[in-house]
């Protein structure tokens, strides 16, 4: 008998995400701290199979001015090949967003793109989203194999670059110390002015890194150029199989010494210290993105240290009031500007 009710043992969470290909720190019961911080409503809803856990997901409550939903972030955590479960899971989490007066359910799944998974959704009565809430083009790289094979699937640009900045002496320092938030907040002001993006608040970034700092599993990455200048910055998250290359700034002061390459070789190395597999550079642009998809020039960087591409379900909304098809506009409009469509 299938059925789906709201976990309140985190530990029984935190077993079955580990238990997954992939860990994924936004589906932490840990993250549930931040997303409260940050003035949402999360819970856990889990899928239980006579009593034992087969799915669920991270569920929180988002109230904005361009309308109130819930979101699953990099969720759920379904076999999408059973359509029963896909039912049963959103009857309960579309009567809690009903009974809390949400318009909509919002979500990303950390899903292969499969025809027959968005067969599944539509089916059930969800619509493509108008915008995308996290990277659904990400880049993986498994780092089970030893450092010089890595070195080797380089790109041989990247590995030249690394060892001219490890030659010169450009230091990488790790640290979770509030002074360097700060710095990487900084840092990341100049360049979104410099190349007029949307940047993630400091609040967020700065409680990001302090609610997984608090269990050793954010860091941050500065590197400093021979002449002792900090040039970038990046932090990390380590959780579970996985090490995520979250938020990141480089102001480029030296040309000759590149310092964000070497900053993403030794977070691979430091992730292969804590014995994980899987090193997630994000978010890429889709293959026939055009030049001025906001992650075009990131990608060449990313794909340089080898891996392979993720291309996930696209995210998806369940409509629940009217009221979304205003907010669905506004999301196409604003998609539009930031050049994603």
């Amino acid at each position: 008998m299938l059925k789906a009710s709201i976990i309140t043992d985190n530990s029984q969470w935190e077993a079955f995400v580990a238990s997954q290909e992939h860990t994924l720190f936004l589906q932490s019961a840990n993250y549930i701290h931040f997303l409260k911080e940050m003035g949402e409503e999360p819970r856990i809803v889990g899928l239980f199979e006579d009593e034992k856990l087969v799915g669920g997901s991270l569920v929180s409550g988002v109230r904005a001015r361009r309308g109130h939903y819930i979101v699953l972030p990099y969720g759920p955590l379904l076999d999408y090949s059973k359509s029963e479960h896909i039912a049963v899971f959103f009857d309960f989490v579309k009567e809690l967003a009903t009974k809390e007066k949400y318009d909509f359910i919002r979500i990303s799944p950390f899903e292969q793109m499969k025809p027959e998974r968005v067969a599944v959704l539509k089916k059930y009565g969800f619509l493509r989203a108008p915008i995308h809430i996290l990277a659904e083009h990400t880049w993986m790289l498994n780092i089970e194999s030893d450092e010089d094979m890595l070195l080797a699937n380089m790109n041989k640009n990247h590995r030249n670059l690394i060892r001219r900045c490890m030659r010169d002496g450009v230091e990488i320092r790790m640290t979770t110390d509030d002074a360097a938030i700060d710095r990487l907040n900084n840092m990341t002001d100049t360049v979104a002015k410099r190349h007029n993006f949307h940047r993630f608040s400091r609040k967020f970034i700065r409680g990001e890194m302090e609610t997984f700092a608090a269990k050793n599993q954010s860091v941050i990455f500065e590197a400093r150029l021979p002449d002792g200048r900090v040039d970038a910055s990046a932090m990390f998250i380590f959780y579970g199989n996985m090490a995520a290359y979250r938020h990141s700034a480089s102001l480029h002061l030296d040309n000759k010494h590149p310092s964000s390459y070497l900053i993403q070789w030794e977070a691979i190395k430091e992730a292969k210290k804590r014995g994980i597999m899987w090193y997630n550079f994000w978010g890429i642009a889709p293959k026939d993105a055009p030049t001025n998809h906001p992650f075009y020039g990131i990608t060449h960087f990313k794909k340089g240290f080898g891996g392979q591409e993720r291309e996930l379900i696209p995210c998806h909304d369940l409509p629940l009031k009217k009221k979304y098809y205003l907010t669905r506009l506004f999301e196409t409009a604003r998609s539009i500007k930031r050049g994603f469509k």
